[in-house]
């Protein structure tokens, strides 16, 4: 079996999860977690080329997620994109403070989600 490329789906709404995972399933290996707390924990074992992170969450939020990654030099690595309802510039702006790769507004067209991630995983391996 091929390497495929690794994608941790972070988002409380298993609704979401299940959309991202059907988008990205044929290419990717997916891992969903539905908490920031388990995504840290599940992080380690599963090493994602990359993070699907949800702002938006009970406990841990993304912003938290992320700063926590960036901050821990066994995963400071990983390339994380931020997903949020919320398009506002000052949203965006503390996801790129706190560390994100990038940012991506819900609701998204499938293949604008696709096409981000294979941007991504195109400039992981350059």
């Amino acid at each position: 079996m091929e390497n495929r490329p690794k994608i941790m789906i972070v988002d409380d709404d298993p609704t979401n999860i299940e959309i991202v995972t059907e988008i990205l399933e044929e290419s990717y290996e997916i891992r969903p977690v539905y908490s920031g707390e388990e995504a840290l924990e599940e992080i380690y074992s599963f090493k994602p080329d990359i993070v699907l992170l949800d702002i938006m969450m009970p406990g841990i939020d993304g912003y938290e997620v992320c700063k926590i990654i960036r901050a821990d030099e066994q995963i400071k690595d990983i390339t994380i994109l931020l997903v949020s309802a919320k398009a506002m510039a000052k949203e965006m702006k503390r996801g790129f403070e706190v560390g994100a790769d990038d940012y991506i507004t819900k609701p998204f067209e499938h293949d604008d989600l696709a096409l981000q991630i294979a941007k991504h995983v195109k400039n992981r391996n350059q």
